[in-house]
């Protein structure tokens, strides 16, 4: 900021534009007019020192530097390059050494596998390998001093139909070349121009290995052909646009490869020229003066020389002085419009920015500046946003199936708050009316060996969605079942309801050859009554056995009995039943309460209202038999003893509510006896257990078992697996001497480094810390 003096002076000299901070407190709201000039003079200084700095650092090199500067980088460039082509070239080198040592010590490739009749094609496609592992070997050859043929990847020669009819050259002749096949030392024969096949002329380099590498008297040679363009392409990659000519000279000062670029350079005029170490120097050729670089390899002994025309220096040099200067002028030009024109207007958003995230803030600003206080602000706000973000990424699919289970239950009473929480979840109802139906196959359908394919029919209809409606799949606790809710819009819900579930069992019967039973309930208009709709599916599907195989079974299609002989709709026992079964205890009291409503308003002689009433008791007794809760009939003698309708209408209330309250015990006792055959069989089989073994084991689905562990145990399947191998790795630590890798390995962790990380992520202590943190 520019301190207060400085803008009430009206002489603008550089220390009243100086930076300078204010040691005493200031005020935000009451000076910001002047905050705001402080940032404005702050702005168009930077930006212009931004722009003046490299433009004064950029001058100082060209002027002061100049042509000695440059020419050293150039020249330091150079020598790099010619140093990378040397360490490539040793490379290859080492990796054809290496290659002629395996092959000496390889049992497929010895003079009797060639010689064979049966082994001898072996022995060439084990040539082959070994050419395939160098990219620069033209051709690779095998020669044993007890024969007279040469072995190639491509079949076996004579001497003579090697020289005359596969490779012809210029300088070589069967003399030598048998002299130099029974080398002791690794040789090396310079280019040579070659006729192959008696078609293509090329120039190759011959490099020859004797075998085996450690015996003072070899028994055979290996020889490779590399073709010179190979290793002038390879030293041109590295050189890039260099103009120059680069030489490869080995110990004998013969040329083993040359890149040519200026052909007024002959190579008698490098004879004269001697350097005792690495390094630049220079030479003058035929009156012209030549940049030369020379490298020599400690591993080959080979030679590495480049000449570069000193004029490329020099139009290099003035070609760079020219873009600099041209560039540097239009930054200043540039740099001084935009420090005036971005000064100005940089504090505008900053303004904005500080008032915004300071509405709450009317005192002294503690510390910093108003980009400070935005930035914390910002930064808090973000880390904030993206830690929720994980949190619900992480929690979304287990907390969608527990929300949409929670709706087929009716534990959400208010619709606002079921709102609420679909929101918060991306689940997306239309408004208007919703059912569900549920999907259901026969036992049997799936077994362990189709577990695949039925979480994939699963997973499909998960989500739903078609015309004017949404749909959303839940897996059910039984094995082969699942509830789907479908809410609608607009006008003609029954309609657009007989037309939506054939397509559901449509899809299911072509994806999975499938055909099945689907038990639809029916339509409200109210998410808080999606529950009724449940029981009325679960009531519909008790009709599966009276239909045939891949029905549609609507609730209000249920056949009734006569008002006259039962006194109300055989459909609202069906789903008293399947209320008091489920434990759901809100659609069992307004059943029950809609059953008795209905005898009030029939017409009926006293001993019809008793028998009616007997048929209620019955029924209700019928359910608590079967679901083993005969222990609570102890009552029943009072209760048929009733003096009024509304006094068994209060009875049977109370009735009810024990069933569904045993009901709702019993899955919870269920939930802990399955809890804990759960975690006994992940603990008895830890290092070879998946949700795919647990779901056959235990005969649930995958969807089911993974949001089950997930609300037992309050972490995912594949983090309570990790946390009990943790905790194992752990008590070994503490309890045996065993190494750490082999631990870590019994364990099933195969990569002992990654492990140690994830350890130390958890635990906070590497694995050998805690060994001696709880020996």
């Amino acid at each position: 900021m520019v301190c207060l003096s400085c803008m009430r002076s009206n002489r603008r000299t550089k220390s009243q534009l100086s930076v300078c901070f204010d040691k005493g407190e200031m005020r935000v709201l009451s000076v910001f007019n002047r905050i705001r000039s402080r940032l404005l003079y702050k702005y168009i200084v930077s930006y212009l020192l931004v722009f003046l700095v490299p433009f004064m650092i950029m001058s100082g090199i060209i002027y002061y530097n100049s042509v000695s500067s440059l020419r050293q980088e150039i020249e330091q460039s150079n020598i790099n390059k010619l140093e990378q082509v040397e360490s490539i070239t040793d490379e290859r080198m080492k990796e054809l050494a290496t290659l002629a040592a395996r092959i000496s010590y390889d049992p497929r490739l010895t003079p009797f596998m060639f010689s064979h009749g049966y082994y001898s094609g072996e022995a060439i496609d084990e040539l082959k390998k070994y050419k395939a592992n160098s990219s620069i070997i033209e051709e690779l050859f095998v020669y044993y001093h007890s024969g007279d043929k040469v072995y190639s990847t491509k079949g076996s020669y004579s001497i003579n139909a090697l020289l005359h009819q596969k490779y012809q050259f210029e300088q070589w002749d069967k003399e030598e070349l048998m002299s130099d096949l029974h080398t002791t030392t690794p040789l090396i024969k310079p280019t040579d121009n070659v006729i192959v096949n008696n078609d293509k002329k090329k120039r190759m380099i011959a490099y020859l290995f004797p075998i085996t590498p450690s015996s003072p008297y070899p028994y055979g040679t290996v020889m490779y052909f590399i073709d010179e363009s190979v290793m002038t392409d390879l030293i041109q990659n590295v050189l890039g646009d260099f103009k120059g000519n680069t030489y490869i000279f080995n110990d004998s000062n013969q040329v083993v490869a040359a890149a040519i670029n200026d052909k007024g350079i002959k190579q008698e005029d490098l004879d004269s020229f001697t350097m005792d170490k690495d390094g630049v120097g220079s030479i003058e050729i035929d009156g012209k003066s030549y940049s030369l670089v020379y490298v020599k390899s400690e591993v080959s002994g080979w030679t590495f020389i480049s000449l570069m025309d000193a004029d490329q220096f020099f139009g290099k040099l003035d070609q760079t002085k020219t873009i600099i200067m041209g560039t540097l002028a239009i930054l200043l030009f540039v740099g001084l419009a935009l420090a005036i024109f971005l000064g100005r207007n940089q504090y505008k958003p900053i303004r904005s920015l500080f008032e915004m995230t300071n509405k709450k803030e009317t005192g002294h600003m503690n510390d910093g500046n108003e980009l400070e206080k935005i930035r914390n602000t910002i930064t808090n706000v973000f880390e904030d946003h993206q830690t929720l973000n994980e949190t619900m990424y992480k929690q979304k699919p287990f907390a969608r199936d527990q929300l949409l289970v929670r709706l087929l239950k009716g534990d959400i009473s208010g619709n606002d708050e079921i709102d609420s929480l679909l929101s918060s979840l991306n689940i997306k109802m239309k408004d208007g009316n919703y059912f569900v139906a549920i999907i259901y196959f026969d036992k049997g359908t799936f077994n362990a060996e189709s577990l695949h394919a039925r979480e994939e029919i699963f997973n499909s209809m998960a989500n739903i969605s078609l015309p004017d409606a949404e749909g959303y799949g839940i897996d059910l606790l039984y094995n082969d079942a699942m509830a789907i809710i479908v809410s609608l819009e607009g006008l003609e819900a029954t309609g657009k309801r007989q037309t939506i579930v054939p397509k559901i069992q449509h899809y299911i019967k072509e994806t999975s050859s499938i055909d099945p039973y689907v038990g639809v309930g029916g339509l409200y208009d109210e998410k808080s009554k999606i529950n009724r709709s449940y029981i009325e599916a679960l009531a519909a599907m008790e009709y599966k056995f009276v239909n045939p195989q891949g029905s549609i079974i609507y609730f209000e299609d249920i056949s009734s009995q006569p008002e006259q002989s039962l006194g109300y709709p055989k459909e609202q026992q069906i789903k008293l039943v399947q209320s008091l079964k489920q434990g759901d205890e809100i659609v069992a009291l307004e059943t029950l309460r809609n059953m008795f409503t209905m005898l009030d308003d029939k017409d009926m002689s006293i001993q019809v209202l008793k028998c009616i009433c007997f048929d209620i008791i019955n029924t209700i007794v019928k359910v608590m038999s079967e679901l083993s809760l005969t222990k609570h009939l102890e009552g029943f003698n009072q209760m048929v003893d009733f003096t009024s309708i509304d006094q068994l209408h209060k009875q049977l209330q109370t009735v009810v509510l024990t069933i569904c309250r045993e009901v709702e015990s019993k899955k919870e006792s269920h939930n802990d006896e399955l809890r804990d055959d759960i975690l006994t069989y992940i603990k008895d089989n830890l290092y070879d257990v998946s949700l795919e073994k647990l779901a056959v084991e235990f005969q649930l689905s995958v969807s089911y078992l993974s949001r089950f562990i997930k609300e037992q145990t309050g972490v995912t399947f594949s983090h309570y697996i990790q946390d009990m191998r943790i905790n194992d790795v752990k008590k070994q630590l503490k309890e045996t001497n065993q190494s750490i890798k082999k631990i870590v390995t019994d364990v099933g962790y195969s990569d002992v480094a990654n492990f140690t990380r994830k350890f130390k992520k958890i635990v906070g202590v590497t694995p050998g810390q805690y060994r001696k943190l709880n020996k």
